[in-house]
């Protein structure tokens, strides 16, 4: 923030490199959603990786600062707080799943079709590739570094902005209950990152919800 404030010709680079991640990223989802096949899974798993490295080669500096951060929570604490915010929003979701499929007359078809991505993977694999990767990475790419950075530069739009990118990159899918999911989830952990300060939170957090709502407790 010090060096990005001293040297407006840094802070403009370190914001064109944002916005070309979020750019990497829509490009990448859209390759994703356009052509899903049976490994679907693996295939996010590997895009998101793919993102995690690309953030941590723009900010290798502050992205190693966002891991270290525990918002002065202990790790006990941080898993107890992850946990919890990870039951909230499944309660979110089940309470929101019913309320859809009253209100939606497509929205048995548009759920069904999301848990059949990927259908063919087992369940183990599933839950050990949202648990293991997919949780915790898009939690390094969409919070760690672009909420951060657009946070930085902007403030509280530019946490707008890092919701409506990740939510943006499913719009490809033209499905509605799966862009709304994303915003609330976007919005959710946002707020959850901003409030705690602490990428591990987010990472339990994502992790737990995705391999409850996916694997576990799933709601279609």
């Amino acid at each position: 923030m010090t060096g990005d404030a001293n040297n407006p010709s840094d802070a403009g680079r370190r914001r064109w490199r944002c916005y070309v991640a979020v750019g990497l990223a829509f490009v990448i989802f859209g390759f994703l959603f356009l052509r899903v096949t049976p490994h679907f899974w693996t295939q996010l798993a590997l895009s998101v990786a793919v993102l995690c490295g690309v953030a941590f080669i723009l900010e290798r500096v502050p992205m190693w600062a966002a891991l270290r951060a525990t918002g002065g929570y202990g790790v006990v604490k941080a898993v107890s707080l992850g946990l919890a915010s990870a039951a909230v929003l499944y309660a979110v979701f089940l309470l929101g799943n019913i309320a859809a499929r009253i209100i939606f007359p497509f929205g048995d078809a548009e759920i069904a079709a999301v848990y059949g991505f990927g259908a063919a993977t087992p369940r183990w694999a599933i839950a050990l590739l949202l648990i293991l990767v997919i949780g915790p990475g898009e939690e390094f790419f969409w919070r760690g570094y672009i909420q951060r950075r657009l946070s930085a530069e902007f403030g509280w739009p530019g946490m707008a902005g890092s919701v409506l990118a990740y939510g943006g990159v499913h719009v490809v899918t033209c499905n509605f209950m799966l862009i709304m999911a994303a915003l609330v989830c976007g919005t959710f952990w946002a707020i959850l990152y901003r409030r705690y300060g602490s990428l591990w939170i987010n990472m339990i957090s994502h992790a737990a919800w995705a391999a409850a709502i996916f694997v576990l407790l799933p709601v279609a």
